[in-house]
């Protein structure tokens, strides 16, 4: 009698392997925000102290550097824009891989092969500079239920 066995990796997890670190930080107030912060959302470290969605590959104040990724429950628009959130869960690094199919750039237009410091002899990809800042580095994967013909 054969005995056909299955796996179900339809729920991959974002962190895959490795030591991460989890901080529990604040997340500013984005007054007028129109979409909410998702799980997985790619996050910047402001001057300032507070994290910020990564949108701007050009901003002077921290937040075209991509630090960590946020891991709590989605925000909605309106309670971000109504006030800082505290003691969100972020990956802020270790050396470990997340899965890029589930990490998610805020503003849509962004994404891991985005160029930061564009013109300047240190313009890198937002991947690169996630995987030297913070340890934390981008993997492809592949749904192996799936039929290969």
């Amino acid at each position: 009698m054969a005995v056909q066995n299955s796996v179900d990796n339809t729920n991959v997890p974002l962190i895959l392997s490795g030591d991460s670190l989890i901080r529990y930080e604040n997340i500013e107030q984005l007054i007028g925000r129109t979409t909410p912060i998702l799980y997985g959302t790619v996050m910047a470290k402001k001057a300032a102290g507070n994290w910020t969605p990564f949108n701007n590959v050009a901003g002077v104040d921290g937040s075209a550097i991509p630090r960590g990724i946020y891991l709590g429950n989605d925000i909605t628009a309106a309670a971000i824009a109504a006030d800082n959130k505290d003691g969100c869960a972020i990956l802020v690094g270790g050396c470990c891989t997340v899965n890029e199919s589930l990490v998610v750039f805020d503003d849509g237009t962004l994404n891991a092969d985005s160029i930061i410091g564009v013109g300047t002899i240190h313009a890198a990809t937002a991947r690169d500079v996630i995987a030297e800042v913070s340890g934390i580095f981008f993997e492809g994967t592949v749904n192996i239920s799936e039929h290969e013909n």
